[in-house]
């Protein structure tokens, strides 16, 4: 008798155990960016942009494929959020399944985010100082366009000549700076200008907004290019 009630004490302690280890948990700093974005798990899908932390840096999101207990969220926003992160039993967790369990304690701020005015199309209006019209460019009339996509982080235009793409690499509400670009080959007169436009991009380094209009600065903070909004 003694062994069968050793037995079942042993087996209770034992889950005791468990439980507890299943309970474990500690509250960190969180935040979440503004935007969702497409990322692969056991499927496609949209993955919140997370870093995990006291101190937030604008070119270092990593994409959450969890979800966050009790956390409502709304695009348009940074967020930092305090979050407490429970180590479940990973006998009890399904192979495809997170083994934490994340919870919001609580929204420590909620800050729209500046950035997402850039989200738009723009033409040029000047470059290093002086004013061009889409009649400076090719025979094709075509005044460059930047259109910029910052959820996704990427660009898209036209240099005057030709289309071309790119990554945006980092941005933050003073700094940006352009990745590698594409672009179509198409033979132009006037391509200078075309050249000129492209090298501009890849040398800016920051930007500001004043209504409608956005300008372009390199290292120097000379402004390089400007644009007006045309959608």
């Amino acid at each position: 008798m003694k062994v069968i009630t050793l037995l079942f004490l042993s087996l209770f302690i034992a889950n005791s155990c468990n439980d507890t280890k299943k309970m474990e948990s500690s509250t960190f700093t969180y935040y979440v960016n503004s935007s969702k974005v497409d990322c692969e798990g056991v499927a496609k899908m949209k993955c919140l942009q997370v870093q995990k932390g006291d101190v937030l840096d604008a070119a270092n999101w990593n994409y959450f494929y969890s979800t966050i207990e009790d956390f409502t969220y709304e695009p348009g926003y940074i967020y930092k959020l305090k979050v407490k992160e429970t180590i479940l039993n990973p006998s009890t967790v399904p192979a495809d399944a997170s083994s934490v369990k994340y919870t919001l304690v609580d929204i420590l701020e909620k800050t729209p985010d500046a950035t997402l005015q850039l989200h738009d199309i723009w033409a040029l209006e000047a470059m290093n100082g002086m004013a061009v019209t889409e009649d400076n460019f090719s025979n094709f009339s075509k005044q460059p366009i930047l259109e910029l996509f910052i959820a996704d982080k990427r660009i898209v235009g036209n240099d005057g000549c030709n289309s071309f793409f790119g990554s945006i690499e980092s941005l933050d509400t003073a700094q940006i700076r352009f990745g590698k670009m594409g672009s179509t080959k198409m033979a132009c007169p006037n391509m200078e200008l075309s050249n000129t436009f492209t090298k501009a991009l890849q040398n800016t380094t920051t930007y500001t907004r004043d209504g409608l209009t956005l300008s372009l600065f390199d290292a120097s903070e000379t402004e390089v290019l400007r644009f007006k909004k045309v959608d």
